[in-house]
């Protein structure tokens, strides 16, 4: 599958000015990061697609609910046959959650993402 190149989501374009595309390995990778940065029910195309932000904000946050919630979003892709790790650190003062992950495709393919950054606030 292909999808257009996104860097903060922001579409990228070569230096001629022609549109910049992902496949593969890369596109899964970053249709993942979308995922974790989107709230459920934001986007109307799929309002299944994304995270329950309610439970990443707050001061008595629950870790295991809030990785549950990474699970389970990543794992809404149908092309994610497994999530081995999740990582994450919170930056209470920026309201900004940096998130790590490691999954297995059903292709076989590993992915793993460092860096996606979810605003908590």
């Amino acid at each position: 599958m292909q999808s257009l190149r996104l860097i903060d989501g922001d579409i990228q374009f070569d230096e001629f000015g022609e549109l910049l595309l992902v496949e593969e390995t890369e596109e899964l990778a970053q249709c993942c990061e979308i995922s974790l940065g989107t709230r459920t029910g934001e986007w109307f195309l799929n309002p299944e697609l994304g995270i329950d932000f309610d439970l990443f904000t707050g001061k008595s946050v629950d870790e295991e609910e809030m990785r549950d919630e990474l699970n389970r979003a990543l794992l809404d892709d149908e092309r994610i046959e497994s999530v081995e790790e999740i990582t994450f650190s919170i930056d209470r003062r920026a309201r900004v959650m940096t998130v790590a992950f490691v999954a297995t495709g059903t292709n076989g393919e590993v992915i793993e993402q460092e860096g996606v950054e979810i605003g908590v606030g």
